[in-house]
């Protein structure tokens, strides 16, 4: 079974055989675990882990003092009123009780992630080991659980700047070409089963190296974070602007029911960058863009189809040195796309 945390990794048997020590009856034929029980107690109070034991039913019967400052639990709180319940999530809760319970009753150890919740109702995940052991000579005495919890909030916000880092641009937080195509590929599984259309637009900044030489490399950075902004400010939460590197963004505008919901989005795409100018440490900077449309079915049906048709269309638009939005023709015809992806309402799959 795989520990969560390095520390686990590297303290884990201890620790269990520590536990075990700490809360099973000494063998009748040895004295020495008896002797050790005040310094086994040291040691659990020292942790900084977090060590509790309870009746499987609930009862809390020791927590350390790093578990009383962890959860809000007064040094000198009582336990005897305080229940497991009132220190998990309710979704982690019902995991101990279907899970995590069933498991130690049947193989004595359960270790994973599990969610603590302190007095003032911040969830805390943790990584968790827990044993359960019969204690005590009474036979209706139900088992006690005995667990230690790390708090890996620590580990859990690497794991989400390096989840962002790998798919999301550094410079201006857009997703990158791994998350684009991942997005794309989701918005054509939608429509085709929707019966929608999915919006690629390629835009490209023009001039930008003349802005760069003439600003400097902070300044193009600082214009390239704005134009990332902006281009937000128009999408709506489904829709996605991606950098796709450079001076270049793809955005993705999934569910259309109209070609010309996709060139209102390239006009509003262009305007907003147009509109007014970049202000950089005290320097106007004017941006353009050229702006090239594909559409899911009609110029492609697959992200990198969809993709080169509206590079080329964007590239097209460059060369003409307009201001203008060009889609390519579409490589079926119309007729036979209809046929291709059963019939549409009438309006649905317009010709632009």
């Amino acid at each position: 079974m795989t520990l969560s945390s390095p520390v686990e990794a590297q303290y884990g048997d201890r620790l269990r055989a520590t536990l075990k020590a700490g809360f099973s009856p000494p063998d009748p034929a040895l004295e020495a675990p008896r002797s050790l029980r005040p310094c086994l107690l040291g040691l659990m109070e020292a942790l900084p882990g977090v060590v509790m034991a309870a009746r499987v039913d609930g009862r809390l019967l020791y927590l350390n003092a790093a578990g009383r400052s962890l959860l809000g639990v007064e040094p000198t709180e009582p336990l005897a009123a305080l229940r497991l319940a009132e220190f998990y999530s309710s979704r982690s809760y019902y995991q101990l009780l279907h899970q995590v319970i069933p498991t130690c009753l049947r193989r004595n150890v359960w270790c994973g992630e599990v969610t603590l919740r302190n007095r003032q109702r911040q969830d805390i995940p943790t990584s968790q080991i827990f044993m359960a052991h019969n204690v005590g000579s009474a036979s209706g005495d139900p088992p006690v659980l005995a667990s230690i919890a790390w708090d890996i909030r620590t580990y859990k916000t690497a794991e989400q700047v390096l989840r962002r880092q790998a798919t999301h641009d550094a410079l201006t937080d857009c997703p990158n070409r791994a998350l684009l195509m991942d997005r794309l590929t989701q918005a054509i599984y939608r429509a085709e089963r929707r019966r929608r259309m999915v919006g690629t637009l390629f835009l490209d900044l023009n001039d930008f190296k003349h802005i760069n030489d003439t600003f400097g490399h902070e300044a193009a950075n600082q214009v390239l974070r704005e134009v990332a902004q902006r281009l937000r400010g128009i999408l709506r939460g489904e829709d996605t602007v991606a950098r796709y590197g450079g001076d270049e963004f793809v955005l993705v505008v999934p569910d259309l029911v109209a070609a010309s919901d996709v060139e209102r989005v390239a006009r509003q795409a262009r305007e907003v960058l147009t509109k007014d100018p970049f202000i950089v440490n005290g320097s106007r900077i004017p941006v353009t863009a050229s702006v090239g449309v594909a559409l899911y079915p009609l110029d492609g049906e697959d992200p990198e189809t969809l993709l080169r048709a509206a590079d080329s269309a964007m590239y097209r638009v460059k060369r003409a040195r307009n201001a203008g939005t060009v889609r390519p023709m579409a490589p079926t015809p119309l007729r036979t796309v209809a046929a291709r992806h059963g019939d549409r309402s009438e309006g649905a799959m317009p010709v632009p």
